[in-house]
C-alpha cells in the first residue's frame, strides 16, 4: 500500500466519522413514525363548519397514508468535489428537505352564500277563513233583516176578539214599519192590555220573516153595574172594566152606594188591565140571583142589606153580600112569599140575609 492509503489526516478522520454518525441518523430517521397533527377548524361567527377529517403526515410531510417508506441515503459525490468541500454532503441532506413536498393542507367546507327566494302565497281554507265568512254572513243577514221589506212589520194576525175590532187592536200595537228581529213580545202585550182592560190575556208570537200573530182573551160580561150615572161592567170573576161594544140582554145591578172595599185578591203593583171589582163570594152570589130573579125585574144593591131585587107586586127583597146557604135564602124566600100573601100582608122590604132570622118591614 502507498503511504497515504495508511496514514489518514486529520480532517479525513473527523469527515469519516460525521460519515458514520450521518449513516446512524438515517437508519433511526426510517423508525420513526410521525405523530399525526389535527389542526382545529377555525370558529365562523354565524354558521360553524364541520371539523376536517384528521391528515396523519410521515416524517417527510407526506400524508401518512399515501407515504411510502423512503431513503434519505445520499450518494456520495466522486472526485475532488467531495474531498474539497466537506459540508457537501449536509448541504445536499438540506437541500433535500427544503425541496421535499409541503404537506397537503386541510379542505374545509366555505360557508354557502345567503340566497333570497321569493315564493307565492299559499291560500288555504283554514279555521280563521272560515270564521271570517261566517262572521262576514252573520253582518249581511243582520243587515237586510233590518232593512228589507220582508222582515219588516205591518200587519197583525190577530184571533179572538169579537167585542174590539181588529183595527182597534191593530193600532194599539205599536208595530207598524218596525224590523220583526227587534220587538218585544213582552212590550206589545203590555199595550193591549192597557188600552183594552176588557182583554184578560194577550198572547204575541213574532215568527220569520216578519209575521206576527196576536191571540186576545175578551173577558165575557155578566152585568152591568149602574152608579151614579157611570155603568161599569163585571165578569164572572168579578172584574169590572169599561163598557164597549154591545151586548145583547146584559142584565143590570141599580148600586145605590159603592160595594165594600175588596182587599183579598188585589194587586198593588198592578197597572195596567181590569182590577177585581166585587168578591168573589159576592160576585157568586149574583150570578145566582141573576138566574133567580123572577122576570122583569132588576138586581138592586143596598150597602147595608146586600144584593136583592125589586118585586113586581111593590116591595124589595135582599140576600146579604154572601153566597153562602144562597140555596136556603131563597126556600126562605119562597116561605115568607106565601106566608104574607096569604095573610094580605104589604110589606117594603123583606131580608133573608141570615136565613134563621128573616124578616120583612112595613110601611110606615
Amino acid at each position: 500500500m502507498s503511504p497515504d492509503r495508511i496514514i489518514m489526516t486529520r480532517a479525513e478522520a473527523i469527515r469519516r466519522r460525521k460519515e458514520e454518525e450521518q449513516k446512524q441518523r438515517e437508519k433511526l430517521a426510517q423508525k420513526k413514525v410521525a405523530i399525526p397533527v389535527i389542526k382545529p377548524a377555525p370558529q365562523q361567527e354565524h354558521k360553524p363548519a364541520p371539523l376536517p377529517k384528521p391528515v396523519i403526515m410521515g416524517s417527510m410531510g407526506i400524508p401518512a397514508a399515501k407515504a411510502k417508506p423512503r431513503s434519505a441515503t445520499i450518494s456520495r459525490p466522486t472526485g475532488h468535489m467531495w474531498h474539497g468541500n466537506p459540508g457537501f454532503a449536509r448541504s445536499r441532506k438540506y437541500q433535500s428537505l427544503a425541496t421535499a413536498p409541503e404537506p397537503s393542507a386541510p379542505v374545509f367546507n366555505a360557508p354557502r352564500a345567503l340566497s333570497i327566494t321569493i315564493s307565492k302565497p299559499k291560500i288555504g281554507f283554514g279555521p280563521r277563513v272560515i270564521s271570517f265568512f261566517i262572521v262576514l254572513f252573520c253582518i249581511l243577514d243582520l243587515y237586510c233583516m233590518l232593512n228589507y221589506d220582508p222582515f219588516i212589520a205591518h200587519n197583525a194576525e190577530i184571533t179572538g176578539n169579537s167585542q174590539i175590532s181588529q183595527q182597534e187592536i191593530q193600532n194599539v200595537l205599536g208595530i207598524d214599519n218596525i224590523p220583526a228581529a227587534v220587538l218585544n213580545p213582552a212590550q206589545v202585550q203590555i199595550n193591549i192590555l192597557a188600552a183594552y182592560p176588557n182583554i184578560s190575556s194577550a198572547q204575541v208570537d213574532v215568527n220569520f220573516p216578519g209575521n206576527v200573530v196576536v191571540t186576545v182573551v175578551e173577558r165575557t160580561p155578566v152585568a152591568a153595574w149602574q152608579q151614579n150615572g157611570q155603568t161599569v161592567w163585571l165578569d164572572a170573576q168579578g172584574y169590572g172594566f169599561p163598557p164597549h161594544g154591545q151586548v145583547d140582554n146584559l142584565p143590570s145591578i141599580a148600586a145605590l152606594g159603592a160595594p165594600p172595599a175588596i182587599a183579598a185578591g188585589m194587586d198593588p203593583a198592578q197597572t195596567i188591565g181590569a182590577r177585581p171589582f166585587l168578591s168573589n163570594d159576592m160576585t157568586q152570589l149574583m150570578i145566582t140571583l141573576l138566574t133567580n130573579q123572577p122576570k122583569g125585574t132588576q138586581l138592586v144593591f143596598d150597602p147595608q142589606y146586600g144584593i136583592g131585587w125589586n118585586d113586581p107586586q111593590g116591595w124589595k127583597v135582599f140576600f146579604g153580600q154572601s153566597n153562602q146557604n144562597a140555596a136556603l135564602k131563597i126556600q126562605v124566600y119562597q116561605s115568607m112569599l106565601a106566608y104574607i100573601q096569604k095573610n094580605n100582608i104589604k110589606p117594603t122590604l123583606i131580608s133573608v140575609e141570615y136565613p134563621n132570622a128573616p124578616f120583612y118591614q112595613m110601611a110606615q
